[in-house]
């Protein structure tokens, strides 16, 4: 704080100082003072008022100096207090002690909510683990009804109520996982490791883990030019793929429905140099005014309110799980046409140190 703006502040107090001045001049001009001892006396009045604020200005920058400092420039607020020295005026002291109880406070909530959430996510993980047991039980008894099924129309209808009913349990699976992943996503910089990746082994990896929802779906997929190399983690971008895949086959429109994976390296040379992978369906893609909200939480657009029984999931954990990887990803679509998802994979590794 300047000192100019330390004596704005403080009109009052030479308010004061300038009106007492007055009056004692007044004063000692009816009582027979002469005009240079009354103004002798206003100005010495006046000016030991202006000297006490200047050094009252003096004990007091240090701590504002720091305060109006920690304000600009301290990456959180509740540590405004650590920053500081501990004022040696009465206001400040007081100022002092309320910041500390006051950042005390916000620090015990925020280690209560982190820890709850802590909690929380460790239950979610612990969930999903033990609901994939019964969902294998389920699998396999499934299997074994199948193999056990007679060579009649009988058997022939059973067959299809059990895979029917396995398309059912992969889709609970699915959201079982996605659970998983959700809750894994807060603390994605502890649990993945990056390392280069054959693009075409990746995304055959996502295709035949989701060979099943393709193939209940009728989408064919395609792909081509996937020769390239590319820094990621295998595990979160098979899950990543997984979910642009089950979005397609969710928004699929009958015959000749296909998913295409294809790749390309651009910007070749500069510091933005990528490999793009795009996921493009012949869906029934998304209107241009929807498109800017495709990677909301929750946000299911026109088409997910049509029966697809949509959760606006998918395609959020896609972005942020991209953007906790230091991958770029974007959407473009075409109503009745297609939908489409590009994927940015910067080719220099240290970037997802940064």
């Amino acid at each position: 704080m300047k000192l100019s703006e330390f004596l704005a502040s403080s009109w009052p107090h030479m308010a004061l100082a300038c009106i007492a001045a007055a009056l004692c001049a007044f004063i000692s001009a009816v009582g027979g003072a002469g005009f240079a001892v009354s103004a002798l006396m206003a100005l010495l009045i006046v000016g030991s008022a202006l000297v006490a604020l200047v050094v009252d200005y003096r004990r007091k920058r240090s701590f504002y100096a720091d305060l109006a400092a920690c304000i600009d420039d301290v990456e959180h607020p509740l540590w405004i207090t650590e920053m500081m020295d501990r004022p040696e005026f009465l206001e400040g002291r007081l100022a002092y002690e309320a910041l500390c109880r006051v950042s005390k406070a916000a620090n015990d909530d925020v280690a209560e909510y982190r820890r709850q959430t802590q909690d929380y996510r460790e239950y979610v993980e612990t969930w999903v683990h033990e609901a994939k047991s019964p969902l294998a039980a389920s699998h396999l008894m499934l299997e074994n009804l199948m193999e056990a099924a007679p060579a009649d129309e009988t058997g022939e209808k059973l067959l299809v109520k059990t895979e029917a009913l396995g398309e059912e349990l992969d889709r609970v699976e699915g959201y079982i996982e996605q659970a998983l992943f959700f809750a894994r996503s807060e603390s994605l910089d502890r649990d993945y490791l990056i390392r280069a990746y054959d693009l075409q082994k990746l995304v055959g990896d996502a295709v035949r883990a989701n060979a099943r929802v393709l193939i209940g779906a009728h989408v064919s997929p395609f792909r081509r030019g996937l020769d390239h190399t590319v820094f990621t983690d295998e595990k979160w971008m098979t899950f990543i793929l997984g979910q642009l895949i089950q979005n397609s086959a969710k928004y699929a429109q009958g015959d000749g429905a296909e998913i295409v994976f294809t790749s390309r390296l651009v910007d070749e040379g500069r510091a933005t140099e990528r490999v793009e992978l795009e996921v493009r369906d012949n869906g029934c893609g998304v209107e241009q005014a929807e498109l800017p909200r495709v990677f909301d939480r929750g946000f299911t657009g026109d088409n997910g309110r049509t029966g697809k029984r949509a959760t606006g999931i998918g395609l959020y954990l896609v972005k942020r799980l991209c953007g906790k990887m230091g991958l770029s990803v974007r959407a473009d679509a075409r109503p009745g046409e297609f939908f489409a998802v590009t994927i940015g994979f910067p080719t220099n590794k240290m970037h997802y140190f940064e």
